[in-house]
């Protein structure tokens, strides 16, 4: 039960960083303008939120 709980909230915030990844890539492009560039923040983004939702994915039916 405690892995499927903690599955579904990967995968939540996986769907929340990958399809949300244009407004938080901004804002961290603001607040990181010498160390980051938004493109590479949005790519930063999308594959952190390919990791948890297949982390969250492996956690509900591999148990």
């Amino acid at each position: 039960m405690k892995e499927l709980i903690i599955g579904i909230v990967f995968i939540g915030l996986g769907l929340l960083f990958f399809f949300n990844n244009k407004n938080i890539g901004e804002g961290m492009a603001k607040f990181y303008r010498k160390l980051y560039t938004e493109r590479n923040l949005k790519v930063m983004f999308r594959a952190c939120g390919v990791i948890l939702v297949l982390g969250g994915l492996i956690l509900i039916f591999l148990k």
